[in-house]
């Protein structure tokens, strides 16, 4: 059940076609930016939004609309309190920084620090994707 509650985040996203991106390595060795092998609680986080991101924004043009967010298991209530600019679209900036959507996913990285010691290794990142994976199917 623990593990069930901790990939909520992933479960939210199972309607989500993921579009080409590039490589989990390729992204995690984008948000390591001091190139240490590992990311920090806020790193991580925001690399986990970002994979979202990418399932929401179903057209690849790096904005979600409502459309595509209620589409992918969102509220029209939630998307106006995370398009803080109302745009009407939401940009991977506005995600991340959104306390709402940071508070969602921060519980992806307590799942991806598997030996608890505040940093995810690229191998923990790499495993977290594969438990994501096999949740949403």
């Amino acid at each position: 059940m623990k593990a069930t509650m901790t990939l909520l985040p992933a479960l939210l996203l199972a309607g989500c076609a993921p579009t080409s991106s590039p490589s989990a390595e390729q992204k995690f060795q984008q948000a390591d930016k001091n190139g240490d092998g590992s990311v920090n609680r806020l790193e991580a986080t925001n690399l986990i939004i970002a994979d979202a991101f990418a399932m929401y924004d179903s057209n690849g043009d790096g904005f979600v609309t409502e459309v595509e967010y209620v589409a992918s298991g969102g509220t029209p209530e939630n998307f106006r309190k995370v398009n803080k600019s109302g745009s009407g679209q939401i940009s991977l900036e506005e995600a991340q920084t959104s306390p709402m959507v940071f508070n969602t996913f921060v519980v992806s990285f307590d799942e991806a620090d598997t030996n608890k010691d505040g940093q995810v290794t690229l191998a923990e990142y790499q495993s977290y994707l594969q438990l994501r994976d096999a949740a949403v199917r």
